[in-house]
């Protein structure tokens, strides 16, 4: 009887721990405003950056390209670059290989070919962004590129990678 007590408790004990981990693999991102899980990331400091979106795995990197990231350094979900600006590190760049990672307009961004990501972003992003740079694959390199249309001030890269299928980022000029 005491053993069944002693797994009964270990079994609540263990499900919520496990329903965290697997919800903390799902990322969202809202391409109108790059904000990540709901949170502004571009523009604040690697501690604004690390309370937005938890504790990091990695942390790489010389002062002028400092980067942090969720996941294997190799196989990350999304990682952020930071660059100088005032004396002060600042996020400039949003990285995402690894989702599943969701957009309210496009649903699971990197579940989409690049092909069919530009014609989303096209077709429900046409307020934020411009195409800049049609998805192509010259020299073994797959990317396309979307500028800012209007106030936004947001750029969105993507393409492919053979190891890792599609990736995009989100980053900003200034």
């Amino acid at each position: 009887m005491r053993r069944l007590l002693v797994l009964s408790v270990l079994a609540v004990l263990t499900l919520p721990a496990a329903a965290g981990a697997a919800g903390a693999g799902v990322r969202t991102v809202d391409l109108a405003t790059g904000y990540v899980d709901g949170h502004r990331v571009l523009g604040r400091t690697i501690a604004g950056v690390t309370a937005a979106l938890g504790r990091p795995d990695f942390r790489l990197g010389p002062t002028s390209r400092y980067r942090i990231g969720w996941g294997d350094r190799s196989n990350f979900s999304v990682e952020v670059i930071f660059r100088r600006s005032g004396g002060v590190q600042r996020a400039w760049s949003i990285a995402f290989e690894r989702g599943p990672v969701r957009d309210p307009k496009l649903g699971d961004v990197l579940a989409r070919s690049p092909s069919s990501l530009q014609s989303a972003v096209l077709a429900r992003y046409s307020d934020n962004f411009k195409l800049v740079r049609r998805y192509a694959c010259t020299e073994g390199r797959c990317v396309g590129e979307f500028g800012p249309r209007g106030a936004s001030p947001l750029h969105l890269s993507f393409g492919t990678h053979h190891a890792l299928g599609t990736w995009f980022t989100v980053w900003r000029a200034s």
